[in-house]
Parts: C-alpha cells; sequence; structure tokens
C-alpha cells in the first residue's frame, strides 16, 4: 500500500536532511519529492526511491505545482525566503482536498539580543508555547523569522492544517547527505582560531537553548505520524507552534569549555585564554552580520518545550558536553571558514 505524498525543501540542508533520512528508514512507503538545484549521485544513490523536482527558492511556480501535488509540506529550507513559504502556500491553497505544513523556523524569534541590557547577562525569562503563545503570535515585525511564521500560522483552515516547530540552537554530527553542522560550534571554533582566544560577552551568563539534531528529528516525526493517525493530539495554526528545546548552556560555560578542548586537540595553542569581550569586539566578528554574532554568543534564547512534551515528545540524545568534544574536532578540521573568512 502506497504512503502519501509528501513534499520536502531542504532535504540536504543540517535539518532537513536528517528529517528526511528518518523518514525513508521508518517509512518506506511514503511517496516522497524532495526540492534540488542539482541532485547529487550520493543523494540519488542513498535515496533511490526520492522523486527530484529540480528547482531553487526562486522558482515560484515549480515549488507551487509541487506543494499542490503534495499532501504533507515539510519546509525547512531557507525558512527566510519570503518566495517559497508564498508558494507552498499558493500551491497548498489551491488544493480541493485536505494538507499538511510542518514548517521549521527558530528561536532567533524569541532572543533578546535588542533589549540591550541583556548582553552577556542571563535573563530569567524562559519562554513557554502554551502559556506565552499569544506574546509569541504578537511578536514585533522586526523579530527574526516571525514575518513568515506569522504567514504560516494565519494560513490554518479547515482544509489547510499548519504546524510550526522553533527549535534552539543545535549541535551532534549528521550522517546524512548535504550539510552535516550547524553554526553555534563550528562558527565559534572557527573564530577562536583566528583570534587565538576564547571569548564571552560581558559577564557570559547568558543562557542558550540547545538540542541534539536526532531529539529535533524524532519531534518532526512525531508530529508527522501524528497527523496520519488522524490529528486528534495536534495543534494547528496559532496554537500549533512547538518549542524543540531539550537543555541548555550558559556561553561562559560553553567559551571555557570549547578553549580546554581546543588545546587538548592541539588546534589552539597551549596557554590559550577565555576572555571576556565588548560589544564592539563581537561585532567585528563577523563586520557585515553583527547582529548574527551579538545573537549567537552575547543573549538569551531561552524555551520550555511544553507542548511537544504533551504530544509525547522524550529527547533522550547525548548532552551538549558530551557531543562537544567530536564537534569540536570536526569542526577545527573543516578549512576554510569561509564564513569568518578563514584560510
Amino acid at each position: 500500500m502506497e504512503g502519501p505524498k509528501i513534499f520536502i525543501t531542504g532535504a540536504t540542508g543540517y535539518i532537513g536532511g536528517n528529517v528526511l533520512s528518518k523518514v525513508v528508514e521508518t517509512h518506506p512507503e511514503f511517496q516522497i519529492t524532495a526540492l534540488m538545484r542539482n541532485a547529487t549521485s550520493d543523494f540519488t544513490s542513498r535515496y533511490p526511491n526520492v522523486s527530484i523536482v529540480q528547482g531553487t527558492f526562486d522558482d515560484f511556480e515549480v515549488i507551487e505545482n509541487a506543494a499542490q501535488d503534495a499532501e504533507i509540506v515539510i519546509h525547512t529550507g531557507d525558512i527566510d525566503h519570503p518566495g517559497c513559504a508564498k508558494a507552498i502556500l499558493s500551491g497548498l491553497a489551491r488544493k480541493t482536498s485536505k494538507s499538511f505544513l510542518i514548517h521549521l523556523t527558530g528561536t532567533a524569534c524569541i532572543s533578546d539580543m535588542n533589549e540591550q541590557s541583556w548582553e552577556g547577562k542571563v535573563n530569567e525569562h524562559i519562554w513557554d508555547d502554551v502559556q506565552d503563545i499569544d506574546e509569541i503570535y504578537n511578536l514585533p515585525e522586526t523579530a527574526w523569522h516571525h514575518a513568515i511564521d506569522q504567514w504560516i500560522t494565519d494560513a490554518s483552515n479547515d482544509k489547510v492544517k499548519t504546524l510550526t516547530i522553533c527549535p534552539p540552537d543545535l549541535y551532534g554530527q549528521s550522517t546524512t547527505v548535504g550539510g552535516r553542522t550547524t553554526y553555534l560550534v563550528p562558527e565559534y571554533v572557527a573564530a577562536i582560531m583566528k583570534y587565538k582566544e576564547a571569548f564571552y560577552l560581558g559577564e557570559g551568563q547568558n543562557v542558550r537553548a540547545v538540542t541534539h539534531i536526532d531529539d529535533l528529528t524524532e519531534l518532526f516525526v512525531l508530529v508527522l505520524e501524528k497527523y496520519l493517525e488522524g490529528g486528534q493530539d495536534l495543534q494547528y495554526g496559532r496554537e500549533g507552534f512547538y518549542f524543540a528545546t531539550a537543555d541548555e548552556v550558559a556561553w561562559k560555560s560553553t567559551a571555557e569549555a570549547i578553549n580546554k578542548i581546543g588545546q587538548e586537540q592541539g588546534w589552539l595553542p597551549a596557554g590559550t585564554r577565555t576572555v571576556s569581550w565588548t560589544k564592539e569586539q563581537l561585532a567585528a566578528v563577523l563586520p557585515d552580520r553583527s547582529a548574527l554574532t551579538l545573537y549567537i554568543w552575547g543573549s538569551n534564547s531561552r524555551a520550555r518545550s511544553t507542548r511537544a512534551k504533551k504530544l509525547g515528545w522524550k529527547p533522550h540524545g547525548p548532552s551538549f558536553w558530551e557531543t562537544l568534544p567530536q564537534d569540536c574536532q570536526v569542526a577545527a578540521n573543516k578549512q576554510p571558514f569561509s564564513a569568518l573568512g578563514i584560510v
């Protein structure tokens, strides 16, 4: 018996690649189509039963048609690309049968990076996806990801059901085709290799929510399976916003741990210090994207996954600290670090 028709974006990305791999592994009967600029031989040999629709996030009609042809869309590609989101929603709106959209976003939307008083300090506010859902829905338009998140939310109706999964910083290695690491640790490793000191902003007490990539993948599959079982436990639209947070880390402690690991692994000189930086020093790491450096290493991004845990999601992957040595070694071995201009 053939399974549902699924269209996925971001199939070679860090998140999308893991989701695709897990769905293919657990449900080989699903009819999956992936949006790709060019399908590599690695991809086609690993996923011989995954159909390819050739295109980019700018190809509105390609995406629109693929979404219209699908029963379920998993959007893990460029989540800040307005044209791609509009094409998916347009395609689903043209359908005469019911459909389901799982949309990926991120906890940058609730970061306090624009609240100057919290730079490098701990913020006690932990966002809850049940108690704070009205505030989340009404975030300012300037909040990262939020404009498109709200489009997805508002598109949910009796015919098209939409659900948003919002992970924090991710860690752990992927074994999929394509992107295999996230940016939090790799970008930091690149920076401290360049500047020869491990840094944190101000007091370094700002807290980052974190989740292992495999735990996030399991939430996607759980949501997908719940929908196919009838969706009785799922919530959609405004209430269909699911944080995917497993744990938290303070950045000064992380910087100290990575500094120690770097010296033990030999990619940092012995005696490398862990030091407090100013906002200006932090901004200079990525001068064209200074807001990103403040967000990653200077802000708080804290979330509680009440809704996902009510659904039955139980993170059980290795901890951030358990995977940190491997994540650091993999990052250090990857040269050049193009994002930071390090050769």
